[in-house]
């Protein structure tokens, strides 16, 4: 990884502004802002191998709008590795925040439906287990939306579920699966179940709130 941002330095060179890394969930993903961005430095940065979130600052500025959800998950989560550190006084409006939210509920209950409908068997295993990296970053805005206050990832669910008095603990079984903690359970139906009981639910909550900027 050293040795991947030395290269994403040397090829940016003083157009860039930022260098971070940020989670989504567990996964340790890699940011550059730029001032611009040509055809010319995209096609620079194809010789890595492992392409970073490329945004100019214009881009993250103004799009935060536009992307609470990520740009939210990339503050709350990110440690700056080279440049100036403006990713701490990003403000994202809750209620910005809010619409988004309420989206990705309804809209990923809709996707998992229709996937559950399609797998079965790994595919099926797979699709439980990537609940807990995709939802990781919505726990986050709605942990933002009321102020309320955590520590690691599995701490992120207890939060949300005593905050809005939602039981998430299906997510914390999920997470142990994916580490390694504990096993699937025979009925895979009762993993789809909890998720589909969260999504649904939480996209019902996010949109009877008032949000108090």
């Amino acid at each position: 990884m050293a040795d991947e941002i030395e290269k994403i330095k040397e090829i940016l060179g003083e157009n860039l502004v930022t260098l971070a890394e940020y989670y989504t969930g567990d996964e340790k993903n890699i940011l550059a802002v730029c001032n611009t961005l040509d055809i010319d430095t995209l096609r620079r940065l194809k010789q890595l191998k492992e392409i970073p979130l490329v945004l100019t600052k214009e881009e993250l500025t103004g799009g935060v709008d536009v992307f609470p959800i990520e740009f939210l998950n990339i503050k709350q989560h990110h440690k700056t590795l080279y440049g100036e550190d403006f990713l701490k006084d990003l403000a994202v409006s809750k209620k910005h925040l809010r619409h988004q939210l309420e989206f990705e509920f309804r809209s990923k209950l809709l996707h998992l439906r229709e996937e559950y409908l399609q797998f079965k068997g790994k595919d099926l295993e797979n699709l439980i287990l990537s609940a807990v990296p995709i939802l990781a970053p919505i726990t986050g805005g709605l942990i933002y939306l009321k102020d309320l206050h955590y520590g690691d990832l599995q701490d992120t669910f207890k939060t949300v579920s005593d905050g809005y008095g939602i039981d998430m603990h299906i997510l914390s079984e999920i997470y142990n699966i994916k580490h390694g903690k504990t096993k699937f359970n025979k009925d895979k139906e009762l993993y789809i179940k909890g998720l589909i009981r969260i999504l649904h639910d939480m996209g019902k909550i996010v949109d009877e709130h008032e949000v108090i900027e």
